[in-house]
């Protein structure tokens, strides 16, 4: 039987490592890019709704119950848009914090090996354990948007029913 070396491989590591960071990445920049798409349905949609105030005006109360209703669907449509945008820009630092460590790692690993640091003492431990936690923070921060975002969906959704409920019943 023949015994191989598992020791690490500090560079391929590495390179998974940031193969990892890529794919967040193009997976961040997809969701900016629909994202994108969607604020620029919303503002069309505003648009278009403004231009027809401006033509019809508010003639009867179906026409401005109408515009209204509308309205506040495009303001929950915003609304929504600008949670996701807050979730998708805490992401982007979150990735760009993790870029920068593996940056940090290579440059390290690039030094010659009497000015590589030493290994971590209980003090560098705990500064790690912290910035690990900091971390693990900030992704539950975002979990949080997102589920603002969802909340803000469903309260839309809530209240459209009600609406339409409301409005058979008059």
């Amino acid at each position: 039987m023949s015994t191989t070396d598992h020791t690490p491989d500090p560079e391929r590591e590495l390179t998974q490592e940031q193969n990892l960071a890529d794919l967040e990445q193009v997976l961040g920049d997809r969701e900016q890019l629909l994202g994108d798409r969607d604020q620029a349905r919303v503002q069309r949609d505003q648009a278009g709704l403004d231009s027809k105030r401006e033509r019809h005006g508010a003639e009867d109360d179906t026409t401005a119950r109408a515009f209204d209703d509308t309205q506040a669907r495009l303001d929950r449509g915003q609304a929504t848009q600008d949670v996701n945008q807050q979730a998708l820009d805490h992401a982007q630092i979150g990735r760009d914090d993790h870029q920068e460590a593996i940056d940090d790692q290579r440059d390290t690993q690039a030094l010659p090996p009497s000015e590589q640091p030493k290994p971590a003492n209980a003090s560098k431990l705990r500064q790690h354990a912290q910035q690990r936690a900091a971390a693990a923070r900030e992704r539950a921060e975002a979990a949080l948007l997102r589920a603002q975002a969802a909340l803000a969906r469903a309260e839309a959704a809530e209240k459209r029913t009600r609406t339409q409920i409301q409005r058979e019943q008059d």
